[in-house]
């Protein structure tokens, strides 16, 4: 009888040992979660802005020069306060495009561009695989295909290589 009871008491440990092991790593898990989706969300936000104003500065450039500009970079010293009317297919202005104002370029942005390769398409920008805000990544591929419609379609609009 005593041996039973030497077992089962042995058992009642061995498991309360696993509940509370059991607990703790989920309570790991959860704030890790956490932590690791505050940090995603953080960086889609950064990602936004960034194409935002990318996309905006692609707009001057293309309004200015009546091309897709040939490097990003040739994008960080394009300014303009207005772009031509797009009947809301596009930004009209730069607080439209970029809510608090414009990202000042880097040239380490997330912001990616592909082009089309015959040259005649607008160009798309992404994140390089990296999150961003549900919606972004449609509203400024639209606004650059919207506006290539508008001033580029019908003839060979020189894109970036």
């Amino acid at each position: 009888m005593m041996e039973q009871q030497a077992s089962t008491t042995g058992g009642r440990r061995l498991a309360i040992v696993f509940a509370v092991l059991f607990v703790l790593l989920s309570a790991f898990a959860f704030v890790w979660g956490g932590i690791v989706t505050a940090g995603v969300r953080e960086r889609a936000v950064i990602a936004d802005r960034q194409l935002r104003s990318t996309a905006w500065r692609m707009l001057c450039a293309a309004s200015a020069t009546g091309e897709w500009p040939k490097d990003l970079a040739q994008t960080a010293t394009v300014a303009c306060d207005v772009l031509p009317a797009g009947d809301g297919r596009w930004p009209a202005s730069p607080d439209e495009a970029c809510p608090g104002g414009l990202e000042p370029w880097n040239d380490a942005w997330m912001v990616v561009v592909s082009l089309d390769p015959k040259g005649v398409g607008a160009p798309r920008l992404s994140a390089g695989g990296k999150a961003t805000g549900i919606g972004t990544l449609e509203a400024v591929n639209g606004w650059i295909e919207a506006f290539h419609q508008a001033h580029f379609a019908g003839k060979t609009a020189p894109t970036a290589p």
